[in-house]
């Protein structure tokens, strides 16, 4: 696999940055966003982790330490966390971070402006079948194919803590057919033999740094194979004047109202700033999701697979927690015998 091309250096060169990303159909920009901004929202997804039992008791809140089965988009146990994410004013406000939209708008236009439907992806150790699989983001929002993503760890991410990496050149095949996977949004691109001349490109990425695609870039994420929880936050974003779909402008999973997110929101600016924007709304195609009836065997298959191997994830922590739970007896009373 080939490392990322760096390109900061065109930052302030708006014409080698648009070239650059008509080649690759990505942008890896380093040190881009403020690491303090990051860290914060970092710390407020941690604890709502932690207040929900995913983390490790006694362990430092930072380092994001695992302590539970993975959880998966669309169980309760998932949404009890990323319900809570979605209500954060900060996690919503970095899609509006200036060192953000100048990237955009050099790439964009100065119309260029984030879509309201913000994503966190929450990615547990031991989740390997549940990887996010290669796959073009257009089928997941459709209107326009100028519609580049802005993906960002929350925290150093190196490669086996699930990084993203990108079919350098793939924008360039066009839509591309599905087939299914456990994975986000249950798709996956079918690469045929034209894809078979173009490199997969990854690295490690510091916090700071960003990765922006066109929404017919392949990209997928590797599993994560260390403790911590691997938190990121993707935006996408596009000019004023060309279509979207209506889902691109509702709360992601469309569980909550913007009336429930909004509520305790200090911003005035933020709530509903798409309604002073100019685009086409577009009918959804909901064709462009479809698979074939054949791979229904194959999917059911896949997630009985994935829930054997959770069951036996459940044991071993349980397992662990009551270990856990020994040793802090043990040591509160031999605390106790000393005392007296």
């Amino acid at each position: 696999m080939k490392n990322f091309h760096n390109a900061s250096h065109l930052l302030s060169n708006q014409v080698g940055l648009q070239a650059r990303f008509r080649q690759d159909g990505y942008l890896y920009l380093k040190q881009v966003v403020s690491r303090q901004k990051l860290l914060a929202l970092r710390r407020q997804i941690l604890g709502i982790c932690q207040k929900n039992h995913w983390l490790k008791p006694g362990e430092k809140l930072d380092d994001g330490i695992s302590w539970t089965t993975p959880k998966v988009e669309g169980e309760d146990d998932y949404f009890a966390v990323y319900d809570e994410i979605q209500k954060l004013e900060t996690f919503h406000a970095l899609a509006h971070d200036f060192s953000i939209i100048r990237v955009m708008h050099s790439l964009l236009g100065a119309s260029a402006f984030p879509h309201p439907l913000s994503i966190c992806r929450l990615v547990f150790p031991d989740s390997e079948l549940w990887a996010t699989p290669p796959h073009q983001d257009y089928p997941n929002n459709q209107g326009s194919e100028d519609l580049y993503a802005c993906w960002i760890p929350l925290s150093d991410c190196p490669r086996e803590q699930g990084a993203l990496e990108i079919l350098a050149g793939s924008h360039t095949l066009g839509l591309l057919p599905l087939k299914y996977s456990l994975g986000a949004g249950h798709r996956q691109a079918d690469l045929g033999e034209e894809a078979a001349g173009l490199e997969w490109t990854g690295g490690d990425f510091a916090l700071g740094d960003i990765l922006v695609f066109h929404s017919l870039s392949v990209h997928r994420s590797q599993p994560n194979s260390t403790r911590q929880l691997r938190l990121s936050v993707d935006y996408r974003y596009q000019a004023e004047h060309q279509p979207l779909t209506e889902r691109c402008l509702q709360p992601h999973f469309g569980r909550l109202s913007w009336e429930q997110i909004y509520q305790g929101w200090r911003s005035s600016e933020l709530p509903y700033y798409w309604r002073q924007k100019s685009f086409e709304i577009v009918p959804w195609r909901p064709q462009l999701q479809e698979l074939p009836d054949e791979h229904l065997a194959e999917a059911v298959r896949m997630k009985r697979d994935f829930d054997q191997q959770r069951l036996a994830l459940k044991k071993k922590y349980d397992r662990q927690s009551m270990l856990l739970k020994d040793t802090r007896k043990e040591s509160e009373h031999a605390g106790e015998k000393t005392r007296f």
